[in-house]
């Protein structure tokens, strides 16, 4: 009967598991602009979203922002509807057709690794299918009758972007990344939302009419990350707040790891020595089970404390990332042998092991990655300041037939920059006057001089070194191969 009773307690525990991780989720509904409805989906390992609710018989516009290569999501096929179309890596491309039929249809990468579903509701369904996800469709039916002209008609707010910049160390994985973009596209009125994991910052694309840029910043810490603060640029002293974070950082998982070695390591010692080797030396007080508790105690708590805290947080969101998996695993085996410490009596003898110097190993070592990890990256940052630095400040610009000098941020598409010997080039653009050399070495690391002539492009930051040259603007500000 124990057995059976058991068996049926696992069963439940997984299926538990896999309808809280993989249950119905909200469809996400389309945005109608000027008469089309339009759904931005990221491409990174998968479709985010990967469940799409539009209304039959409105054009529809599917942007498919592909953010990765490979061959696999290198296209995208609707079987049923027949349509498919190749997606550009790293590149958006628009996906246009007017669903004709209602229904639920699944679409699929090339090799039918990735899917998702776009589900099409009849032009006068109610909304709404008992899955969760009537609001979603609900907006989307009214505004597809402001697009055909039935009920009020409201101005569509021009689309915005913010970029908001992530406390360094925050994102330690893909599925961190995945989650901040599904946290925010979850949110009505967000086209679009990518998160660098190099530069821990996050772009989005957005309706001032649906959602401002503070609860874009909520939807972020909900789902378990710190933001730095939206003036942050320059702390009192001029120094930088991001590097200053990175800093400050640094600081914080040196002390943490710092802790968990001296702590674990004579637990980790003992451990192994007495169960693996057998050695007979290994003190007494080292085995005691309170002492081991004594010490792993403030590694779990206090060294550990932001991988349980974004760990567990992740959870409550029915996602899971590597803080997910470390936090449970550890808590498991701290969890247990506390339990065998406070009450050994009730259980058998050979089930009173316990695995302190585990925990205490798998956090520091975690945690040692981690600061190396973000040293790596404070040295990136470095550099790329270091790299935005070399940029000229001014550029002189053909105002009718005179050189007129004003900031760089001035410069616009389609300007005549004038360049002579020994000036940085200001911005990116083609050569129509002129002949010269140019040091690339910062864009290409080649210290060779490279000859530039009408119709050749030269880069912005780049050395002039021998003659003169006029050349017009095609890429300022962040458009720039610098920036």
């Amino acid at each position: 009967m124990a057995e059976v009773l058991v068996t049926l307690a696992g069963a439940a525990a997984i299926a538990g598991l896999a309808w809280f991780f993989f249950g119905a989720r909200t469809a996400r509904g389309a945005e109608v602009r000027s008469g089309r409805q339009e759904v931005e989906i990221t491409v990174k390992g998968g479709y985010s979203p990967n469940l799409i609710r539009v209304r039959e018989g409105i054009p529809l516009r599917l942007v498919f922002d592909r953010q990765e290569a490979g061959d696999c999501t290198s296209r995208v096929v609707f079987p049923d509807l027949g349509v498919t179309r190749s997606l550009a890596p790293f590149a958006r491309t628009e996906v246009e057709f007017t669903p004709d039929r209602s229904g639920e249809f699944g679409f699929a990468c090339g090799m039918n690794m990735v899917h998702g579903t776009l589900i099409v509701e009849p032009a006068g369904g109610a909304g709404g299918n008992g899955n969760g996800a009537t609001e979603a469709s609900g907006a989307v039916g009214a505004e597809v009758a402001e697009a055909v002209g039935v009920g009020p008609r409201r101005e569509v707010a021009e689309p915005a972007e913010a970029e908001l910049a992530l406390r360094p160390g925050g994102v330690s994985c893909a599925s961190c990344v995945a989650k901040i973009e599904r946290a925010l596209l979850d949110l009505p009125g967000v086209d679009r939302a990518a998160v660098n994991m190099a530069t821990e910052r996050v772009t989005v694309d957005y309706d001032p009419a649906h959602v401002e840029v503070g609860r874009l910043r909520r939807a972020i810490a909900d789902a378990g990350y710190e933001l730095l603060e939206e003036d942050a640029g320059t702390s009192a002293d001029g120094e930088d707040v991001e590097a200053a974070a990175r800093r400050e950082e640094i600081a914080d998982l040196s002390r943490r790891v710092l802790l968990g070695a001296v702590i674990t390591a004579p637990v980790f010692v003992a451990a192994m020595a007495s169960d693996v080797f057998g050695a007979t030396w290994v003190p007494e007080l080292l085995m005691d089970h309170w002492v081991q508790l004594a010490l792993i105690a403030p590694v779990m708590l206090y060294a550990g404390w932001p991988i349980h805290r974004t760990g567990w947080l992740s959870l409550s969101h029915r996602s899971a990332d590597m803080n997910t998996l470390i936090a449970v695993g550890t808590a498991a085996a701290f969890g247990y042998s506390l339990f065998v410490t406070l009450f050994p009596g009730l259980l058998p003898s050979d089930l009173r092991d316990v695995y302190y110097e585990a925990v205490g190993t798998i956090i520091t070592l975690i945690l040692l990655g981690r600061l190396i990890e973000v040293r790596a990256k404070a040295g990136t940052g470095e550099a790329i300041r270091k790299l935005l630095g070399l940029r000229a400040k001014t550029a002189r610009v053909l105002r009718g037939s005179e050189e007129v000098e004003v900031a760089v941020e001035d410069v616009r598409p389609g300007d005549v920059v004038a360049v002579r010997p020994g000036e940085k080039v200001p911005v990116d653009g083609e050569v129509v006057e002129g002949r010269s050399t140019l040091d690339e070495s910062m864009v290409t690391g080649e210290s060779l001089p490279v000859t530039k002539e009408a119709g050749d492009t030269v880069i912005g930051a780049t050395v002039n070194q021998t003659g003169a040259f006029r050349f017009r603007a095609t890429g300022v500000g962040s458009d720039t191969m610098l920036a």
